[in-house]
């Protein structure tokens, strides 16, 4: 099943790199752009990463949502599109 509609990135990709992160970094919780990272991409619209980290929980890993730098990169933002702006839920 496809999570990320902007860069493709689907269910069983996802598990895969939880997998060697996991395996490389023992006992450190997973974030959502290192998944985007072991994909060679960046998070977009990020609509998906609700959805990544609640597969990474589901799938047993411990998940940090957000870090201070990423908290004071996001004020710094303007959210300027609609909900139904994220592609494959409009």
């Amino acid at each position: 099943m496809i999570i990320c509609h902007c860069n493709h990135i689907t269910d069983h990709e996802i598990r895969e790199i939880a997998k060697q992160l996991a395996e490389e970094n023992p006992g450190q919780p997973l974030r959502s752009n290192q998944i985007y990272r072991g994909r060679g991409c960046k998070a977009k619209c990020g609509c998906c990463r609700p959805m990544i980290e609640a597969l990474l929980l589901d799938c047993g890993y411990d998940v940090s949502v957000a870090q201070k730098e990423d908290l004071d990169r996001l004020r710094q933002r303007r959210f300027t599109g609609a909900t139904n702006d994220c592609p494959g839920f409009s």
